[in-house]
């Protein structure tokens, strides 16, 4: 038996949005001299990532859809460092609601909290209080209290629910209207300014007991068994991938890229806005999602790298790109202004943006032809993002589809996908997709046009 330190934070209303407040605990935290790991109940890419700036470390994932008890056990051994301090970040499920299904949420903060026995902080968010009403009482070890009017309306609150809740109340945030204000002007992709996470961390503590809250992150056991180093998979220390990584494009879980190099993989990254061409001896490109579309105009422009990547593929070799990178890969890019911009031209199609898309959703995509994905019927999981609509402008492999949109396309050896996947989390969907490339190729030629 060991001491992991760790502690799950989510709110219990539908809905409720807690950024500011869990900014602001890994601020405190890290600013006691507890360094912080965080992490995510579903593995898809927030709009607004403040992680790395809180903490100095990228934000991981605990998804109980994609990964099996031991899996999320083991992810949480390999990303949290000795001393470092578990903050996995959710929705719980609301009080009196009915229970949640796989297919309607996807990765479950509860059932992560059952797997990993995690002491939990309910978010009380009191702008959602009518009047004297509570909701029922949450299934929580602590309370923190969101949008409090004033010190003196926090002590008020706290003694009502202590007392008629019989869980304690750890601390608080102020409305702080103005640094709300900051990060309701972020845009998404847009890192938050350092001296924003100082005054969320400085509003947290003025209300709460950082102190204790450590304590309750270290009061439960953690045994352990870490996977054997011959199960971790192939080896591919042939293998050299190329990361699409700037301003455009920086959406990647942090546990594929580790993976890959602990396999011996070779990454190196480039800037599709800056660089005129890729990596020498490169055979995977991979382009994770990001935010094309406030870089439109340099992306343009960046017409060295665009050919580079036409003839990468025209080489017989592999591309990959998800959400923004698939924008980049169509021949336009349209914006919800209707302005359009010329893109890399890998694929023969347009990538419109959706002004309002919707929430992303846990989604199984199923692949209609072969390609170095998998063979057809090969089902993979991840999250849908809407952001992108793709539509064709000439001949286009389509390999998935749902209501009308076309999910998964590909040309050559180059596939865009509208879903985001974690492949650490599936380590026989890896094997395949970072398979040697004369097994990829064997596969690609036995698709179905």
């Amino acid at each position: 038996m060991s001491r992991l330190p760790r502690v799950a934070v989510g709110t219990i209303h539908a809905g409720a949005d807690a950024t500011a407040l869990v900014w602001g605990l890994m601020a405190a935290l890290e600013a006691c001299g507890q360094h912080v790991q965080m992490y995510r109940a579903r593995a898809c890419f927030a709009a607004l990532e403040g992680a790395t700036v809180m903490s100095g470390r990228a934000t991981r994932h605990l998804d109980s859809w994609l990964l099996t008890p031991d899996g999320c056990r083991q992810a949480l051994l390999r990303g949290t460092a000795e001393g470092h301090l578990a903050l996995v970040e959710g929705e719980f499920l609301p009080p009196g609601a009915a229970a949640r299904t796989e297919a309607s949420v996807g990765g479950d903060l509860d059932v992560v909290c059952d797997w990993l026995d995690l002491p939990r902080l309910a978010v009380v968010d009191l702008s959602r209080l009518e009047g004297c009403r509570l909701p029922q009482r949450p299934a929580a070890d602590g309370l923190l209290l969101d949008r409090v009017s004033s010190e003196a309306g926090f002590y008020r609150v706290q003694t009502l629910l202590e007392s008629l809740w019989g869980i304690p109340v750890f601390g608080g945030m102020e409305e702080a209207e103005a640094l709300r204000a900051v990060i309701t002007s972020l845009a998404p992709g847009e890192s938050p300014p350092r001296w924003l996470g100082e005054g969320l961390g400085n509003a947290l503590a003025r209300m709460s007991d950082v102190d204790r809250i450590r304590r309750l992150a270290n009061s439960r056991a953690f045994s352990f068994r870490r996977a054997p180093a011959e199960v971790l998979g192939q080896n591919w220390s042939a293998l050299r991938v190329a990361i699409a990584w700037d301003d455009a494009f920086h959406c990647y879980f942090p546990e594929t890229l580790e993976m890959l190099e602990s396999r011996g993989a070779t990454l190196c990254d480039f800037s599709p806005l800056r660089d005129e061409r890729l990596p020498e001896g490169t055979d995977i490109v991979y382009f994770g999602c990001g935010h094309p579309e406030r870089f439109a105009q340099a992306l343009s422009e960046n017409q060295c790298l665009a050919a580079a990547l036409r003839q990468h593929v025209c080489n017989g070799l592999r591309v990959y790109a998800e959400g923004g990178g698939l924008a980049y890969l169509c021949e336009q890019l349209e914006l919800p202004d209707g302005r359009r911009f010329a893109m890399s031209g890998v694929l023969p199609a347009l990538a419109r943006q959706n002004g309002h898309p919707p929430a992303q959703v846990p989604y199984a995509l199923e692949l209609r032809h072969s390609n170095w994905l998998g063979s057809a019927g090969t089902r993979l999981r991840g999250y849908l993002n809407d952001r992108w609509r793709i539509v064709p402008t000439g001949s286009l492999r389509v390999d998935d589809e749902s209501g009308g949109q076309l999910n998964l396309v590909g040309r050559h050896q180059a596939i865009g996908s509208r879903v985001h996947f974690d492949f650490a989390a599936d380590p026989v969907a890896a094997d395949r997709f970072f398979a040697p490339h004369a097994a990829a190729l064997e596969l690609a030629s036995a698709r179905v046009d």
